[in-house]
């Protein structure tokens, strides 16, 4: 008996691991890879439900696969409401990704101080795309911010050697 309980319990150990990469799954239906076929609409489900469930990376990348039109109709309000799930979670990729909305207007009202806020924030925990988005609002005076060409300089050199770090396939 100890024997089948133990077992078990590893074979439930094994299930709730394999449970808690729902993403990690999603994502290899997006992108493909390891002998998985491509398969968006199996890539959009398990992102709905990781996402309905709290995560705020499948939240992330549902809200980009509604502003893309990627097996479901394009719907840049449901991206907007997506991706600012996952911003109040701290997740950078989705401030930035959202502050663009911000920025053209789609799917939200137009709104550059909501853009320029959510810029900092993403640059302030080192999303490159953000800290280069800053550097070149800084030195247009573009996006809200006043026109500081010494910042500027200061943010692209950050942002260039963040984006030289920047993982292969990372968010």
């Amino acid at each position: 008996m100890r024997k089948l309980i133990g077992m078990l319990t590893l074979l439930a150990a094994a299930a709730g691991s394999a449970c808690a990469a729902p993403v990690d799954e999603a994502r290899l239906y997006l992108r493909g890879g390891q002998g998985v076929k491509v398969d968006l609409p199996k890539a959009f489900s398990l992102f709905q439900s990781a996402a309905r469930a709290g995560d705020p990376h499948a939240a992330y990348y549902l809200g980009m696969m509604y502003q893309n039109g990627m097996s479901v109709a394009r719907d840049t309000r449901a991206a907007a409401r997506w991706l600012e799930f996952a911003a109040n979670r701290q997740m950078p990729a989705a401030m930035f990704a959202l502050a663009n909305l911000y920025l053209s207007g789609d799917g939200v009202k137009r709104d550059e101080q909501a853009a320029r806020r959510l810029i900092e924030k993403a640059a302030d925990l080192e999303y490159p795309d953000a800290v280069m988005a800053m550097a070149i609002g800084l030195r247009d005076g573009s996006m809200g911010f006043e026109r500081n060409e010494a910042l500027a300089e200061t943010q692209m050199r950050f942002a260039n050697r963040a984006l030289k770090q920047r993982p292969v396939g990372g968010m």
